[in-house]
């Protein structure tokens, strides 16, 4: 076997295989003894079907399959032995290999081309001040939030009539123009909503002092404008029955009576607090509101920082040969013409790979996730102390867990979230900027996704 590689551009290159018997004919000869000793033909005692018919059955077969195996081995083999970092995967020249007679040949030559990384340095000490956004909770969030956390362990109360405010709970009936329901209708059973989600003031005047067994006819759509509310309340998504007319007939009528601020409250919703005032609960709330939201600004000092760290390398790419790439890997799902359209986001997810490998490498560990890691967050969900043994039961839900690649790539992405934060807090000068929370959401909104 010889194997060479020439430069056929800037960050591409074309690599040729010379195959020769010699290094296939081996394997392909143990393949067919395989398949005499497994052969079961009529008028032979198993195992002794002659050698000349299982070649004829077979041979070119298992010949074309063992040649292939032999090309693959042979290229994987030669990229990691000469640490050639390669972007995407090598693809066959088609110009170069012709067509191959398996009949005939002994001899045979492939040729493939492939995409080279480019050699980057990062340094982040380079960057300079990357924005990190300190949020300031407003007196209206502790308010909201608080008149939010009283309703939700207040009282709840049934009055005969219904105000502002109250949630309905009933059944929806879909109705035609006079109000008579539609025989073989849309029905909601065990609906509820409250009257303050109702956006028309003129239906919300309709559906205050109603009491239960009394029927409202509206049209939800209208009444509401939100889509997905109507769609949740209905449990419909045909346009038809969304834009329909419907009565809605009264169960029960819920009212909530805000729980009362005292220091048996402050202690249901904060037990490891001693909260003496409404001034020191307002405080705790501000404080859980601020490290909410800068869980948000933690992640956005990430993306600006990724953003800075792109801007200053810019690695270069061989653009033809992933477009190519990214077309043949996607087997037809995706013409030429979308490649090409969505290739600037696809450019920035390589170059930031090749930025993270070499992060990675210079952390020094900071930026690695183990198995056990992963394992560890998990028992963190079923409140078990990290190093400590679980239950034996808990332990085999965990791995059942685990096992789903789509939940183990979700902590993990958790886990690399929190590393990354912590290693560019540490790493990256901040420029510290005092915003309100409609300053930051307007910040993040115009931020580009990858």
């Amino acid at each position: 076997m010889n194997i060479t590689q020439e430069e056929s551009g800037k960050l591409t290159a074309l690599v040729h295989i010379n195959l020769r018997e010699e290094d296939y004919i081996e394997k392909v000869n143990q393949q067919l003894k395989k398949y005499r000793k497994e052969a079961r033909m009529p008028g032979f005692r198993p195992g002794m079907v002659p050698m000349g018919m299982i070649k004829k059955m077979y041979g070119k077969a298992v010949l074309a399959d063992e040649v292939n195996k032999a090309v693959s081995d042979a290229l994987n083999n030669y990229l990691y032995e000469n640490k050639i970092n390669v972007l995407g995967n090598p693809l066959p020249n088609e110009e170069k290999t012709t067509t191959i007679d398996f009949d005939k040949q002994k001899e045979f030559d492939f040729f493939f081309d492939i995409g080279i990384a480019p050699e980057i340095e990062v340094n982040l000490d380079e960057l300079g001040k990357v924005p990190y956004y300190k949020i300031k909770v407003s007196d209206e969030e502790v308010e909201n939030a608080l008149q939010d956390i009283r309703k939700r362990l207040g009282k709840e109360e049934h009055p005969e009539k219904s105000e502002a405010g109250d949630t309905l709970k009933g059944q929806f009936i879909q109705v035609d123009e006079e109000g008579n329901d539609v025989e073989g209708g849309h029905v909601k059973e065990e609906a509820s909503f409250d009257i303050s989600d109702v956006a028309l003031k003129t239906i919300q005047k309709k559906l205050t002092g109603k009491a239960k067994g009394d029927r409202v006819v509206f049209n939800p759509a209208r009444a509401f404008k939100n889509d997905a509310l109507v769609q949740e309340l209905l449990g419909v998504s045909d346009d038809e029955k969304l834009k329909a007319d419907y009565a809605f007939e009264i169960s029960d009528v819920v009212r909530v009576i805000p729980a009362e601020l005292n220091e048996e409250f402050y202690k249901q919703v904060y037990p490891a607090d001693d909260l003496k005032t409404e001034e020191d609960f307002r405080n705790r709330i501000r404080e859980d509101l601020a490290s909410h939201y800068q869980m948000d600004a933690d992640k956005q000092f990430v993306s600006d920082v990724i953003d800075a760290i792109l801007e200053k390398v810019n690695p270069e790419l061989p653009d033809d040969f992933l477009k190519r790439w990214l077309y043949e890997s996607n087997e037809g799902k995706a013409t030429q013409e979308q490649i090409d359209g969505q290739y600037d986001s696809y450019a920035k997810t390589f170059k930031w790979q090749l930025v993270e490998q070499k992060l990675i490498e210079a952390s020094d560990g900071q930026l690695k996730v183990t198995r056990e890691d992963v394992r560890n967050k998990m028992k963190t969900y079923f409140q078990i102390p990290e190093g400590q043994q679980a239950d034996p039961q808990v332990e085999q839900l965990i791995d059942q867990l685990l096992s789903n690649d789509k939940e183990y790539e979700r902590l993990f992405g958790e886990l690399m979230d929190q590393r990354y934060i912590a290693f560019f807090k540490e790493k990256v000068e901040k420029d510290e900027k005092e915003v309100s929370t409609d300053e930051f959401i307007s910040i993040i909104s115009k931020t580009p996704k990858a």
